[in-house]
């Protein structure tokens, strides 16, 4: 620990304040320092470079690493105070991320890391690597916030470059995480800290990270499902020699563009909190808008659509080419190797990827042009991951073809029907996945009816207008997309009867999620038996347990209190039963042929 880190530590004015107070020791502050700090060496940096350079090899197909056009990344991070806000899909991100910035442009990134990650050795070599550690919790210990808080602006003023993934954990679903705002507020109070004439600007970059296959995907789908996480240890470490026999792909870094950061004046709690939001969720919005899709998540998204039987490599490669033609066309960003030259071979790679790692099965029929491909039963859960990373950028497509269904079946005849049709959708999805605004939901939707019919469509009212070909050729044209989010509908659906079953039964004390969980469960497997709406299953999964009770909870529907579920309004929950079954019918009793 130099001199100059205790020094800028100590002089950290709310530190110091307390210090002077005597309500914390120096040698308190340092025990806390110590517990965090980075121990930053250039020489071992340079021996982990030298060992990924050929580890890294052996795993992976490449790591791409992208940022805009005209960025000079180390120039502004030698002018301004960066912190690079990646999301979070495998450990390997900070090895990923950090290793390519480091051989780009030969200086560290200082990364907050778990204190779960400060393992046998280990943790040494990560700290070495510019790596620093966090408790998990530590909301209610003042000392050590203030002294993390000091670090941080040790980190600013000496013009380290920071790095931190604001989702706090690794996503279990493959869906963008809404942000934690700890590191924001305490990065924004650290800066407004350093002296006006010492403090530069405060840019946070957003980085969208992509695994083609993540690492850990199958322990992530098992936790996904509520098995317990798995602790990390110093022998999980030999573990990754089992990698090897698996194949990976790309891993595909994107930059976003700087976000400047506001600073705080005063000491408003309200103004501080609205500022961090707004600054978190910008953030946040552009990760969600950069991240790639890949090969791998392009053939789970159609191979998932099936809910059952297999499809063929031909009709395979042509969903995967009017997806990619669709990104083309609303700037849905994905990778290079899936522009037309590449493109064939691309998708038959990605194929290989999920045939050696054991996630389909090849069928092949009576000639070579019968080539079948079907997910394994026990790898839908996986690819799930996949599909899950991609599928915010077509619930657009997918809302507005669940929309033209129910107009051609007249059940929206009018403007404020549609635009309520809308805004419920939204209102369900953003529970599950990273989504534009409300005015961008809207705007976008009429800028993809616009470009499907060729002409300019600026409000609902002239959706209602359209002729009939025109319906038509909007719904045929968002048609692949129509059992892309079939599983949610179905996953709402059972919990919704779920908690209709449980609420009558349930005593003064509520149900508990346990009792919801088996109830859940129960309905699934008689639905299947009945074969009635339910198709995927998907639809019966730990995560959509939880996150449609926060949904019926916002919805006024039910009340969680004292640990337990209550039901407070028996009529909007009929009415959403209701709703839920009529989109699965539709889904079921409306075909119209996708236009391929």
């Amino acid at each position: 620990m130099t001199d100059e880190l205790k020094e800028i530590v100590l002089s950290y004015p709310k530190l110091k304040v307390r210090v002077d107070e005597k309500r914390i020791t120096e040698e308190k502050v340092f025990k806390i320092l110590k517990e965090i700090a980075a121990t930053y060496s250039t020489k071992v940096m340079e021996y982990f470079e030298k060992a990924l350079d050929v580890s890294l090899e052996r795993l992976y197909d490449g790591i791409n690493f992208n940022y805009p056009a005209g960025m000079d990344f180390k120039d502004l991070c030698e002018k301004h105070n960066v912190v690079l806000v990646p999301n979070h899909q495998s450990h390997a991100d900070y090895l990923a991320i950090n290793y390519m910035v480091f051989k780009h442009f030969n200086f560290p990134l200082y990364v907050a890391g778990g204190i779960n990650l400060n393992l046998f050795l280990v943790g040494e070599l990560f700290r070495k690597s510019g790596c620093f550690f966090i408790r998990r919790r530590f909301q209610s210990d003042i000392s050590y916030r203030l002294v993390l808080e000091a670090y941080l602006y040790y980190l600013l003023e000496t013009g380290k470059t920071i790095e931190f993934f604001f989702e706090g954990g690794r996503t279990r679903s493959g869906k963008l995480l809404s942000p934690r705002f700890g590191l924001y507020q305490m990065l924004l109070e650290s800066h407004k800290a350093i002296p006006s004439e010492k403090r530069k600007k405060l840019l946070f970059i957003p980085v969208s990270i992509v695994h083609e296959y993540v690492p850990e995907q199958k322990t992530l789908a098992e936790e996904l499902e509520g098995e317990k996480k798995q602790k990390e240890n110093f022998l999980q470490i030999f573990k990754v020699l089992k990698l090897f026999s698996h194949q990976f792909g790309n891993v595909h870094i994107n930059l976003g563009h700087p976000i400047e950061s506001p600073l705080i004046e005063g000491d408003e709690s309200d103004e501080k909190r609205t500022l961090t939001q707004r600054l978190a969720f910008q953030c946040f919005r552009s990760v969600g808008k950069n991240l790639l899709v890949t090969p791998t998540a392009l053939l789970s998204l159609v191979l998932l659509e099936e809910p059952s039987g297999a499809l063929k490599w031909k009709d395979i490669h042509h969903k995967c080419q009017f997806i990619v033609d669709f990104c083309k066309k609303f700037k849905v960003p994905f990778v290079n190797s899936l522009n037309p030259e590449n493109f064939g071979h691309t998708i038959e790679r990605a194929m290989e990827i999920l045939e050696g790692n054991g996630k389909v099965d090849i069928i092949k029929g009576r000639d070579s042009e019968n080539i079948f491909y079907s997910i394994k039963a026990d790898a839908r859960k996986e690819l799930l991951y996949s599909k899950n990373s991609i599928l915010h950028h077509f619930l657009i497509p997918w809302t507005i073809h669940s929309a033209w269904i129910k107009v051609f079946k007249g059940s929206i005849e009018n403007v404020e029907e549609l635009k309520a049709f809308f805004l419920r959708e939204r209102d369900q999805l953003k529970h599950e996945f990273y989504l534009p605004t409300t005015k961008e939901f809207l705007q976008n939707t009429l800028s993809v009816i616009s470009e499907i019919i060729g002409r300019k469509i600026r409000s609902l009212e002239e959706c209602l207008k359209l002729e009939y070909k025109e319906l038509y050729l909007v719904a045929s044209s968002t048609g692949l997309f129509a059992r892309s989010g079939a599983y949610l509908f179905e996953g709402y659906y059972l919990s919704a009867l779920a908690i209709k079953e449980l609420g009558q039964r349930s005593s003064t004390d509520g149900f508990k999620f346990d009792h919801f969980k088996k109830k859940v469960t129960s309905l699934y497997n008689d639905e299947k038996t009945l074969e009635r709406f339910i198709k995927y299953p998907e639809s019966c999964s730990f995560p959509l347990m939880k996150t449609s009770l926060k949904y019926f909870t916002h919805q006024g529907v039910i009340e969680n209190s004292g640990g337990g579920y209550f039901v407070v309004n028996n009529s909007k929950l009929d009415s959403l039963i209701g709703e839920f079954e009529g989109n699965l019918m539709d889904g079921l009793t409306f075909n119209v042929n996708p236009k391929i």
